[in-house]
């Protein structure tokens, strides 16, 4: 932990604290990394940085509330940022700080805006009124018109170490061995880790997902059609939550067929027993076939292909193994 409170990037607060100190911060920035990583949590401490000047603006900050503070993103989830937001948002850069020498713009989740909305983005760029900073937060730069990447000074935040992520739990006062489970299964995402201490719920509903998998193994053709039909039908995020769940379950199967791995290395390390039993019934080549055929499912998937389509195809590449 620094003294801008992130956990584990250390590297771009040093950057931009230093370039804050000798005057040279610019003014437009992008930070990318994989959902939770701790991109919009980073953008936040820089804008405490520029606007809060004491604990009533640091917290007015964290509550995105501040009148310096400019916020914008998707009303909900999976939606895209609409063009009356961004000009709304461009409105009001034209305006001078209330409070502070900055006024702060974060559009989190940048990959959404449209691309009229990314437009009128660009033009801002080009010529931003020298009392803004602008923050752009995404997973990545290919849906961000290239004029917009190259205007932007970019960050790209790495997973944290994992034994970091168990390191901050611990000092919340999670108890050992929960802590090691969830900075294992978070895969360096700290925003997922600090979300999953508080919510129980997002750990069971992995186990329910693992579960469903576990029953689609020994389902029949009927059975498996069903639920795909079902998981077609619900959101968007949820059907990318169970892929990249079973991904991960058979990227630990992966490691313990090919004994590359500790059982310590496992990020499903709850699921030992079952892995070992995948391991032993599958060989390399299956499981690897598995692991190419999940990763185009969710391709497939992020390209607006037909999701009840793309779920048939995959479970019937699932191997049926017998009820233990």
């Amino acid at each position: 932990m620094n003294d801008w409170d992130i956990i584990g990037h250390d590297w771009a607060v040093r950057h931009l604290r230093r370039a804050i100190e000798q005057g040279q911060l610019a003014q437009s920035h992008l930070f990318v990394g994989p959902p939770s990583i701790g991109k919009a949590t980073l953008a936040l401490a820089l804008a405490r940085a520029l606007i809060g000047h004491n604990d009533r603006s640091h917290a007015l900050v964290n509550q995105r509330r501040h009148p310096d503070l400019l916020w914008v993103e998707p009303t909900d989830e999976g939606e895209a940022i609409k063009v009356e937001q961004i000009r709304e948002l461009l409105h009001a850069l034209t305006l001078a700080p209330v409070e502070s020498r900055h006024r702060v713009a974060i559009v989190n989740d940048a990959h959404r805006i449209t691309e009229s909305g990314q437009n009128a983005v660009l033009k801002t760029l080009e010529e931003p009124n020298p009392s803004v900073v602008i923050v752009l937060t995404a997973p990545n730069t290919d849906t961000l018109l290239p004029t917009i990447v190259s205007r932007c000074q970019m960050l790209n935040l790495q997973p944290v170490p994992v034994r970091a992520v168990e390191e901050a739990l611990l000092a919340r006062g999670v108890a050992g061995e929960r802590a090691a489970r969830i900075a294992r299964l978070s895969r360096g995402r700290i925003g997922w880790a600090l979300r999953a201490i508080e919510d129980d719920a997002m750990l069971e509903a992995r186990a329910k997902r693992l579960n469903d998998l576990r029953a689609l193994l020994v389902a029949n053709r009927t059975q498996r059609f069903a639920y795909a039909e079902k998981l077609a039908r619900a959101e968007p995020s949820h059907v990318a939550q169970t892929l990249e769940d079973w991904l991960l379950l058979w990227r630990d199967v992966a490691r313990a067929t090919s004994r590359e791995a500790s059982p310590e290395a496992l990020v499903n390390a709850d699921q030992r027993d079952w892995i070992a039993q995948l391991a032993n019934a599958l060989s390399i080549a299956q499981v690897a076939a598995l692991l190419r055929a999940i990763g185009q499912t969710l391709q497939y998937l992020d390209r607006n292909v037909n999701p009840r389509l793309a779920l048939d195809v995959l479970l019937l590449k699932l191997p049926h193994l017998p009820a233990s």
